[in-house]
């Protein structure tokens, strides 16, 4: 405005009345004519001002407060002071919007990328205001000129949209806050500066930046608080109003009250209070440009966008004193508030680039899930009482409330949010996921254009295996390639395959596709597995020894998807054009030149070995013959027995003294006579390839084994509870592999991992192999020798078969050693007994 406020005396029984010449209410001198003016209440009623519209009611001062009729006298009226009311400020020209639905709101300031911090914040908002019926707003604070863009506001706007946060009332959208940007609000901040002003609660101060950093110096020095000292808190009315009508600079600084405290009962962290003069001084409004500071556009925004609730990180919780005396100044309500913890990174420091993805644009474009990203947010400082992991954004909706969010930081683990991703992934309908993963390899340049054929089929083979959609599309380029030489030079399992003979089951599938025998189409996995019989009965191989080298042999790899779907990908990616494909005709190509030129490979044996048979105890060495026998094929075992025989004829035929022999039956007997039960129980060594929780029910893992048969074994444990899931990844572990199928909560259950257990089932430990046990080693039991049952109990399905695990059971513990035993005599493999941890003289099951 042209004309200043100015500060007037009054006679008679009033005190100090700010004159609102720059509202347009023209001030006479003491004792001047009010005609024109009207009181209502505390508040004071003034004509048209310069601003536009008709009269506007404003609270009088917060000492005195305006009381009087009105009416035109020969004296000035009489003046209160009482502090402006809520009912008073939302009669303004800006009148707040209704309070009577929840309302909360996302805030962001469009400086950068929506940070997984930000993003947690608007969902926490989003979720209240979904569970309470209530309105989301969002509100764009761009008033750091210098940082904003509207680059910036785009971006958070799409990532906002792409989580699925749709606002009730903001930008795009509209609603009875008008505007929600800060930047588009210039005037609604300078008239509410000019009625904290008018009503006593603001003062200009014509400090200059020389002046006050003097200040800051001499406060430094001198040990007291660094705040403003209050140079134009009192100043005379006189000096002011030369100062304006000179033209000096000035800002607006708000009149800390002495003597106050602020108190809020925050959702989240409890009663919070502030000796507010031992904390601030007055602070600035408005600067010298004009420009509103953040938290008086806040404070003003939140209250006539009718906020009731402000949900937000804990870094803001400084800025509620200044934001709460600026809303009680004019006679606002002050709004519930709820100050979430820290997201710290894996090393506890708080998160930030240099932990890597933390912007949702960038785990967008990695291949997480919108639905999988909300997931994972709500739980980095929120629980609903259960160990539930995985929910559906409905499901958050409901069970969300801001009370059980804790005040303690949340670590973010990407291994976790890649977890939960996986969850969500596989849970997709097929369609929907072939859809993603054909996007996917059209945006990582894999084909040229989306092809349905390759995506349907890809989708199919790949969904249970990917966490991330990008990971379909790097397991697809490895499918596409072939990378023999590489797998057989540096994969630690190669060498065991490779001596067993490779290069006559490589030259038999050789030969075969040269005859045009082997399944190379689309259709491919159809007749597949067939095909790989026919190889087998030819080459006297079956199960392991079959699969695993014609794996090696046809796909370059030791571990995918199951070959035949591997082997129709390549005829669909070559009719889709797709990049890096190796096709069949050039793979058996190469696979002859291999056995031709890498005798080296062929000839090599195991790596990682301890003294091969020489490193075998005598009295377990007949054992160790046994089981390494049963793995050859027919043909080599005569070539073994020839062996044998030839060296017992060296010696004479007295290699061995002859056993005695035991008097009663050959087979071990029960009390009842029948066989003994634990003989009936397959019991081996396995590995576990991979572990996640189960997708239903969070007290279980749903874990892959590998227990030395053609595919992994699929077992379900109820081991969540006791065992970290990093820990159970690529165990050793102990297997009951012959139990009847069941299902649990669902998915089928193929065998049992076997555990120790103190009595109260507080502490669980898995039963470990010791090291050097080979995965699919079957146990030995003292006394009984090698546990290998016939093909009668290859599954315990009848009801007495199921009842041997129930006799065998109660007597299956750890000795004091914590060495796993039956009826006292010892379990082991051919490196020795299997132990827990720490366990001792407790049960086994």
């Amino acid at each position: 405005c042209e004309q200043r406020c100015q500060i007037f005396t009054m006679k008679g029984e009033c005190s100090l009345l700010a004159c609102l010449v720059c509202l347009g209410l023209s001030a006479a001198v003491a004792g001047a004519s009010f005609t024109g003016l009207g009181f209502v209440g505390s508040s004071l009623l003034l004509p048209q001002n310069r601003l536009g519209g008709s009269a506007q009611c404003l609270a009088a001062p917060s000492q005195p407060s305006i009381a009087g009729t009105g009416r035109r006298s020969g004296r000035a009226p009489t003046l209160k002071m009482t502090a402006a009311t809520p009912e008073t400020a939302e009669s303004d020209s800006f009148s707040a919007v209704a309070r009577d639905v929840p309302r909360y709101r996302f805030a962001p300031s469009p400086t950068g990328s929506l940070h997984v911090g930000g993003a947690r914040t608007a969902l926490y908002n989003y979720l209240a205001a979904k569970k309470n019926n209530g309105k989301f707003v969002v509100r764009i604070e761009d008033t750091d000129l210098a940082r904003s863009t509207k680059e910036s506001e785009a971006s958070m706007i799409a990532d906002l949209k792409w989580l699925g946060l749709e606002w009730d009332e903001g930008p795009s959208v509209g609603g009875p806050g008008g505007q929600y940007r800060q930047s588009e609000r210039a005037e609604i901040y300078k008239q509410m500066a000019e009625k904290l002003v008018a009503a006593g609660h603001a003062y200009p101060c014509f400090c200059t930046e020389e002046e006050l950093e003097e200040k800051r110096k001499k406060a430094e020095a001198d040990g007291s608080q660094v705040a403003y000292d209050g140079t134009w808190r009192d100043a005379d009315p006189e000096e002011v109003k030369k100062r304006m009508e000179a033209g000096e600079p000035f800002t607006y600084r708000f009149k800390v009250p002495k003597g106050k405290v602020v108190t809020i009962q925050d959702l989240v962290r409890g009663r919070v209070s502030w000796d507010v003069e031992a904390t601030l001084g007055d602070f600035i409004l408005l600067r010298s440009n004009g420009v509103p500071v953040y938290n008086f556009c806040v404070a003003v925004d939140d209250a006539l966008m009718g906020v009731t609730t402000v949900v937000r990180a804990e870094e803001h919780l400084t800025n509620t004193i200044r934001q709460v005396l600026v809303l009680e100044a004019l006679g606002f309500h002050v709004p519930e508030y709820a100050h979430c913890s820290l997201i710290l990174g894996e090393d506890r420091s708080k998160l930030s680039k240099r932990h890597g993805a933390t912007s949702c644009d960038q785990f967008r474009l990695e291949g997480y899930l919108p639905d999988a990203m909300i997931n994972y947010l709500a739980l980095l400082g929120w629980n609903d009482g259960t160990d539930k992991d995985i929910y559906t954004r409905e499901e958050l909706i409901e069970a969300f409330d801001l009370t059980r969010v804790t005040p303690s930081p949340a670590m973010f683990d990407t291994g976790k949010l890649k977890w939960i991703n996986g969850q969500h992934l596989r849970a997709l309908p097929a369609e929907e996921f072939a859809e993603r993963l054909g996007a996917a390899m059209v945006a990582e340049g894999l084909v040229a254009e989306g092809n349905e054929a390759l995506a349907t089929h890809a989708g199919e083979m790949l969904q249970q295996k990917c966490d991330l959609v990008n990971d379909g599309v790097a397991q697809m380029r490895d499918i596409l390639d072939y990378q023999l030489t590489a797998t057989a030079e540096q994969d630690e399992a190669a060498p065991q395959i490779l001596g067993d003979d490779f290069a006559a089951l490589a030259k038999a599938i050789v030969e075969s596709h040269a005859k045009g025998d082997m399944p190379t189409g689309p259709d491919a996995e159809a007749t597949f597995k067939d095909w790989v019989s026919a190889i087998g009965k030819a080459t006297g191989r079956k199960g392991k020894r079959l699969f695993f080298p014609a794996r090696l042999a046809i796909t370059g790899n030791l571990a995918g998807p199951d070959i035949g779907a591997q082997v129709a990908s390549l005829a669909l990616a070559e009719a889709a054009g797709a990049k890096g494909v190796v096709p069949m005709a050039a793979r058996m190509e190469a696979l002859g030149k291999f056995v031709e030129e890498r005798q080296d490979l062929l000839k090599s044996k195991a790596r990682g070995g301890k003294g091969g048979a020489a490193s075998v105890p005598d009295e377990a060495v007949p054992q160790r013959i046994f089981e390494t026998v049963a793995k050859l094929a027919p043909a080599q075992q005569r070539e073994v027995l020839a062996a044998a025989e030839g060296l017992l004829q060296q010696s004479g035929g007295k290699g061995a003294a002859k056993p005695k022999k035991k008097a009663g039956p050959t087979k071990v007997l029960d009390r009842s006579g029948n066989v003994e039960p634990v003989t009936r129980l397959d019991i081996r060594v396995g590995k576990i390839l991979s572990c996640e929780k189960h997708p239903d029910a969070d007290s279980l893992y749903l874990e892959q084994i590998d227990v030395g048969e053609e595919e992994p074994r699929q077992v379900i444990s109820g081991l969540a509870n006791f065992i970290p899931l990093d820990d159970m990844q690529g165990r050793m572990v102990t297997v009951l592999c012959n139990l009847k199928p069941v299902k649990m909560r669902g998915i089928l259950s193929s065998g049992m991992v076997l555990c120790g257990s103190n009595e109260e089932h507080s502490q669980v430990e898995l039963l470990e192999p010791p090291e050097g046990a080979q995965v699919g080693e079957h146990l030995l039991l003292d006394g009984y020798g090698v546990m290998q049952p016939g093909e009668e109990d290859a599954v315990l399905k009848s009801k007495s078969q199921q009842n041997v695990w129930k006799m065998v059971a109660p007597d299956m513990a750890l000795d004091n050693e914590g060495k796993a035993t039956y009826n006292g005599k010892l379990f082991a493999t051919s490196k020795g007994p299997l132990t827990c941890k720490s366990l001792r003289d407790c049960q086994l099951g």
